[in-house]
């Protein structure tokens, strides 16, 4: 059977699983950040994402053995908190946004279209403080920061994915599987559910209206019964 021309294979990573840098070149703090270091038992070995695999100085090594393995495409997420550290405007981080150029400039370089998620469950707790994905203003705060990577990235991306799976997000507020840990219960998953889909909606609203022209698609990543799946926009 041969496999048609069409198809990409990929590899994918999220950022604070891989990037690391937690709090360096101006980079705010985010809720595993918070959660790991007051609570170090959470994760298992008292792991956090502090180094980890250091990405975010060893991209060039990374995107080599994205190419060497043959990928076609990268899906990576952005840090919230290291585009804005107070998850807002009133804070832009230049040496943040340099980082994501010169990650997409050594995949495009290497023949590797990126795909970007523009949040991968890594809120800034500048924004947590605040309630998080339980205050509704939070739909507007992510429109910003979504019409900002639009703007700073859109000429070389042109795939994304808003949210990645909101049954995930949602657990950290209802149970005390993910950060922010809070299990609260119902309605918790009620409001933080509404909340995402508010602010999936916004930001698709915002790219067919100014982006889809120049740009090929936008998408949410689901996940059900450990099946992940693409549904477009």
């Amino acid at each position: 059977m041969s496999i048609p021309s069409d198809i990409m294979f990929a590899c994918s990573t999220a950022s604070y699983q891989v990037e690391g840098a937690w709090n360096i070149d101006g980079k705010g703090e985010n809720i595993w950040d918070r959660l790991t270091h007051t609570n170090p038992n959470f994760v298992s070995n008292k792991d956090n994402g502090d180094i980890a695999c250091d990405s975010y100085h060893l991209y060039k090594e990374d995107v080599k053995l994205i190419k060497d393995i043959g990928f076609d495409m990268y899906r990576f997420s952005i840090s919230w908190a290291r585009i804005l550290p107070n998850g807002d405007l009133t804070s832009i981080n230049d040496a943040g946004i340099g980082y994501y150029h010169n990650l997409i400039d050594e995949l495009l370089e290497s023949g590797i279209k990126p795909m970007v998620t523009m949040y991968h469950w890594d809120l800034p707790q500048k924004l947590q403080d605040i309630g998080g994905w339980m205050n509704s203003l939070i739909v507007d705060y992510i429109e910003d920061y979504a019409d900002l990577l639009f703007k700073l990235y859109g000429d070389k991306v042109k795939w994304w994915i808003t949210i990645n799976e909101p049954s995930e997000i949602i657990d950290g507020y209802s149970s005390d599987r993910y950060a922010p840990d809070l299990n609260l219960d119902s309605p918790a998953n009620y409001i933080v559910g509404h909340n995402i889909l508010k602010a999936h909606a916004k930001i698709f609203r915002l790219y067919n209206t100014k982006y889809r022209s120049k740009q090929q698609g936008i998408f949410i990543t689901l996940k059900k019964k450990k099946v992940a799946r693409w549904l477009s926009g």
